[in-house]
């Protein structure tokens, strides 16, 4: 997905990968496969045996190449961006079928076959397919009515044809539809050559015929006919200006015709439509059913299509555990715990180590339905503690039944007094029990240790954790989360954006530090299916980072709620998002927003500009027209070879009676620290991270060092180490300056 888009309908075509109303022979041969000398050969080809909707007479194809099967149903699947269940983003995707002549990594076109019999446009009722044989004429006809839904024929358009007798029975009414469409003409004046080989720029004529004149049906992402606790859907279509109209029930009737009720569906102002059973439900399920319809001003409607969900979340559960790590000699446990009931699907896991265990959030399942503590109790074998990673009810709710049965609590100071406060009387006893931990507690579970980290954001005191021996971070809300079929996007607004991209610098930096292998391995978000490695780590940061670079031009209106409301949502959402990747294709992906800033419609808010409701160096208001340029500040400092003495970093007033506060850390706008150094230190490597990838210039003792880059200087106790950064407009100069102490 783009940033951003000027225009809902322009963007339903471009977003999805589709191609424009009419193709280049050059472009059609790429879909195709096609060498470029045949490429060449096709555009300069004097005949074909197809025409589009010119009405001129067909003749013979002189140098056209023959498809095969494969090769052609590939054009479709192609055109269609339909996506191959190895590369699809959902957990809850229904098994791949395929034929017994067709493997993935051997044979050509794979994945598009297996899609095209995935969506229905070929069958195996044989269990064969033939890729490498000639697709006929009338077998290419009745796989464009499956995939273009095109209707009968009220009338006979074949009696033109001398060998009308010889099309198959099964594929008359294909063929007839076709020709009476005008996509397709004969052979020949007076015969169709059903038996026929098609060609490349038969398939590329027909594809422009049939896609210049007939809206292409409605498609949706994810995928119809699967089961799963939520289901968020995004209704597009490949034909580029096309309207889409929609109507929808929940209880398994028959929607109305959306042709005559539809409601129209814009992406860009209403984001996905979200099917939930929601919390007021009184079934266990509710079944889906949704139907669309593209329209566009001077071309034919599509086909009303019809798509069905099962929605399932019960109104009562039990806890469930799936095994995600076995023990090793130098590796915990891990068991990652859920309840089918739960509305936001909310994991717990439980880390053991050879002494101890240690529990990770609290579950959202209400604590006097069911209790987690003696579900924890059937899997673990020794005594343990838990962590709480923040106070929302979905990752705390179950606080109470630990603590009333002896089990120590602990949370961020912030969290406790935040959980304290609440009105709930079992939040408050609980509060009360905790115990409050800063940044870098550790939990010693015996073979492996667990180190917790403070990273507010998406509420002020949130706890992060590392198994120390593995790389495995956990990260409650932290890190956003990969679901698909949810479409998250994590609120990340307690924290100025340009703050928090220093503090999570920072944090993975403790990370790396922290882990005895110097790397992080594995991380997980409490609302992820599947963990991610570094690249997903670097998709979020980069969701921070392209604001910063780019300014409002990086975002875009949240696929929550678009610009303006969801209408199958009961909150109107009007706010900016930041993405990175694709979210049906990539588990990678990572989504903030949902509320990052007061709304599209509002001035630019998510930036630090000088407050005195709390500590705060900045003097620039990076909220203003192109304040984003200004930037001239570091969002991180390594020191290699010495310890960066940190300050207390604020970001908001106090709250509950503690203040919102980190210690220790490096504050952007705060521009001299001391550096420990050894009484013998020779030098140092100094790392300095602009907050801006666009700055001007960045220079260390002058001498100028590169974005991502490090240099060694020459350092002595007493020495003075500068960094100097210039912003991108080269309006703003910040200079930091290093005094080396004795350690």
């Amino acid at each position: 997905m783009t940033n951003k888009t000027p225009s809902a309908r322009v963007t339903q075509a471009t977003v999805d990968g589709t191609l424009p109303e009419s193709m280049s022979r050059r472009l059609f041969g790429q879909l195709l496969g096609l060498p470029a000398a045949l490429m060449a050969s096709a555009a300069t080809a004097t005949a074909v045996t197809a025409c589009g909707g010119d009405g001129g007479d067909a003749v013979v194809s002189q140098d056209g190449a023959t498809l095969t099967r494969g090769s052609f149903v590939a054009t479709l699947s192609k055109y269609f961006d339909w996506v191959h269940s190895s590369e699809y983003n959902d957990p809850y995707k229904l098994t791949q079928p395929t034929f017994s002549d067709v493997r993935l990594g051997v044979t050509p076109n794979a994945k598009e076959i297996e899609t095209a019999l995935e969506e229905a446009i070929i069958s195996n009722q044989q269990g064969l397919f033939y890729p490498d044989q000639p697709v006929t004429r009338e077998e290419a006809a009745e796989i464009y009515v499956r995939a273009f839904k095109i209707p009968t024929a009220g009338t006979d358009a074949l009696t033109v044809f001398s060998d009308a007798g010889s099309i198959s029975a099964g594929r008359r009414a294909s063929v007839n539809a076709m020709v009476a469409a005008g996509f397709m003409k004969g052979s020949s004046g007076t015969t169709f050559g059903p038996g026929d080989s098609l060609t490349g720029g038969d398939a590329r004529l027909i594809l422009e015929a049939i896609t210049s004149r007939l809206v292409v049906p409605p498609r949706v992402s994810c995928r119809r006919a699967t089961l799963a606790a939520r289901r968020y859907v995004r209704i597009s279509t490949p034909t580029p200006g096309a309207r889409i109209y929609y109507t929808y029930t929940f209880d398994g009737s028959e929607p109305a015709d959306p042709a005559t009720a539809g409601v129209e569906y814009d992406f860009v102002n209403n984001g996905v439509l979200q099917f939930v059973n929601p919390l007021t439900s009184t079934t266990d399920f509710r079944l889906y059913r949704l139907k669309a319809i593209a329209r566009k001003d001077g071309m034919t409607s599509s086909a009303v299509q019809t798509f069905t969900w099962n929605i399932v979340r019960p109104q009562t559960g039990a806890f469930q555990a799936r095994l995600v790590h076995a023990a090793t000699d130098n590796s915990p446990v891990v068991w990652k715990i859920n309840n089918p009931a739960e509305y936001f699907q909310a994991f717990v896991f439980y880390i053991e180590g050879t002494k101890r265990g240690l529990v990770f959030d609290a579950g959202e399942y209400g604590y006097q339905k069911a209790n987690l503590k003696a579900f924890i109790d059937t899997i673990a074998t020794k005594p343990y503690d838990i962590v709480v990673g923040h106070n929302h009810p979905d990752h705390a709710e179950q606080i109470y039944n630990f603590t009333s049965a002896g089990v120590r609590l602990y949370a961020s100071t912030i969290e406790k007094a935040a959980i304290s406060a609440s009105t709930r009387t079992d939040f408050q006893v609980a509060g009360g029990a905790a115990v409050g931990i800063g940044d870098g507690h550790t939990f010693d579970l015996g073979n492996v240790q667990v180190t917790a980290f403070v990273q507010p954001g998406h509420t002020n005191g949130l706890v992060t954790a590392i198994v120390n021996q593995t790389g495995w971070v956990f990260g409650s809300d932290m890190f956003c989360c990969n679901r698909a079929y949810t479409a998250d996007t994590t609120q990340y607004n307690l924290v100025k954006v340009d703050l928090f991209l220093s503090l999570t610098q920072q944090l993975l930096a403790n990370y790396v530090k922290t882990s005895t292998t110097g790397l992080i391995t594995e991380v997980t978000n409490a609302h992820q299916e599947v963990p991610v490695g570094m690249e997903g780590v670097n998709n979020f940061v980069k969701c921070f980072q392209q604001l910063i670079d780019l300014g409002d031009a990086a975002s875009a209106p949240s696929i929550r709620g678009g610009r303006v409301g969801n209408p199958t949502s009961p909150t109107t959402r009007n706010s900016r998002m930041s993405m990175v990747g694709d979210m049906w294709r990539d588990k990678n992906w990572m989504a903030v927003g949902n509320s990052l800033g007061t709304g599209l419609d509002s001035p630019v808010d998510y930036f630090t500009a000088p407050t005195t409701a709390y500590p705060c160096g900045a003097t620039i208001n990076y909220n203003a027209a192109d304040g984003f340029k200004k930037y001239s500040v570091l969002s991180n400092l390594e020191i290699g070879g010495g310890t960066l003495v940190g300050v207390d970093v604020y970001w908001a007033a106090p709250a509950n009676g503690v203040p919102n506060k980190l210690p220790n850390k490096f504050d952007p706008w705060t521009y001299a620290y001391p550096v420990k150094v050894a009484a013998n230190t020779a030098s140092l490597v100094i790392k300095p991270t602009a907050m801006s990838n666009k700055i001007s210039s960045m220079k260390v003792n002058g001498t100028a060092v590169a974005q991502g880059s490090a240099l060694t200087v020459a350092a002595a106790v007493g020495s003075v180490i500068t960094v100097e950064v210039v912003s991108p407009d080269g309006s703003s100069t910040s200079s930091y300056k290093l005094t080396l102490v004795q350690a």
